[in-house]
């Protein structure tokens, strides 16, 4: 009786775990843009993700720039 209330457990859980990994999969294949939800595919948001991390690399390279040259003077 021990041995099935476990195989059941873990069915559930299983289960649990397959609907909040496809629920996470859901929302990060789509955007708010406009004010409407709209489905992008994966090479989209890889996309987008790249243009913000040049965007910090960017940003981080002015301050170091910045930086020096108040040193510098």
């Amino acid at each position: 009786m021990k041995r099935a209330f476990g195989v059941i457990e873990l069915l559930i859980s299983f289960l649990l775990l397959s609907i909040i990994i496809a629920g996470f999969m859901h929302m990060t294949l789509m955007q708010m843009q406009d004010g409407q939800l709209q489905h992008t595919k994966l090479e989209d948001a890889q996309q987008h993700a790249n243009e913000m991390i040049d965007d910090i690399e960017n940003i981080r390279q002015k301050h170091l720039e910045y930086n020096d040259n108040l040193l510098g003077e």
